[in-house]
């Protein structure tokens, strides 16, 4: 996915475990870039385990990367379920593309390209209204890009934006909750919102529900 790094790049004890378990799907396919933007490998094991102890089967990434090949490759492992991945960057969304297609995996993951617009800025709204699915059961916010410091709050329209597409069971998580803006962007969830968030620690995530 894109964005920048923790000022942190080390891996804990967390990451290093997680390789291991996401080991099946790493090695299932040819190789697979991996950089310091991508989702942390414990992060994107709780969204994995979300799908499979959910049932998830209607899934939507903001940002796309790493992290979108490897939940592919967990839902055709599973033989259900789509994923929808929301990019900004045309170039990039073009390459995850690319290698979707040398997986055949083209039938499970669409890469959806749609510039940034407006302030702060999210993606377009007028390209994701006809091309998103209208129940969602799992969503990652993993995007835009909001590592520097004027964007800290480019993240802030997404629960806004999905509320009326999220199923009533429906998960949330939000990435890079080590960063201040993403921390300030939960708060205001949380006070506008039903929604409640759990930050899962040493992942770089938080996980939320709606309140009942």
């Amino acid at each position: 996915m894109t964005g920048a790094a923790d000022a942190d790049d080390r891996p804990t004890p967390e990451d290093l475990q997680a390789w291991h378990v996401l080991r099946p799907l790493l090695d299932e396919g040819g190789y697979l870039p991996w950089d310091t933007g991508a989702m942390r490998p414990a992060g994107l094991v709780l969204v994995c385990n979300e799908i499979m102890y959910a049932n998830a089967t209607s899934v939507v990434e903001c940002g796309s990367g790493a992290s979108t090949i490897v939940l592919a490759r967990l839902l055709r492992r599973r033989g259900a379920g789509a994923l929808t991945a929301v990019e900004h960057d045309e170039a990039w969304a073009a390459r995850v593309r690319d290698l979707l297609h040398r997986e055949q995996l083209d039938a499970v993951a669409t890469v959806l390209h749609a510039p940034l617009t407006g302030e702060p800025a999210w993606y377009d709204n007028t390209v994701l209204e006809g091309a998103l699915p209208a129940a969602v059961d799992l969503l990652v916010v993993d995007g835009p890009p909001a590592f520097e410091p004027q964007d800290a709050h480019r993240r802030l329209p997404a629960l806004t934006f999905f509320e009326p597409r999220l199923a009533d069971d429906a998960t949330v998580f939000l990435d890079d909750v080590d960063r201040a803006g993403e921390r300030d962007v939960l708060a205001r969830w949380e006070d506008t919102t039903a929604w409640r968030f759990e930050v899962a620690a040493r992942t770089g995530v938080a996980r939320g529900r709606r309140r009942r």
